[in-house]
């Protein structure tokens, strides 16, 4: 048995072992997947609220408060 032939067998645990390995393979990509669609949703759904006009209401208040007047 050449040492390729060894290593694929992994001692005759290979039936355990290989199907491990591609689970996790598996699962790691289906990670890695989710994730970018999570980040791509919450890109988009910051660029809509930074597209929205500022409510005149916030501003004033804010900008009100920050000079010391009470309103």
């Amino acid at each position: 048995m050449s040492n390729l032939e060894f290593f694929f067998d992994m001692g005759g645990y290979a039936l355990f072992v290989w199907p491990s390995y591609i689970l996790s393979a598996l699962v790691l990509a289906a990670l890695y997947i989710r994730s970018r669609q999570r980040l791509k949703s919450a890109e988009r759904q910051l660029a809509v609220i930074d597209r929205r006009p500022a409510r005149r209401g916030q501003t004033d208040n804010q900008s009100a408060k920050k000079e010391g007047h009470d309103t």
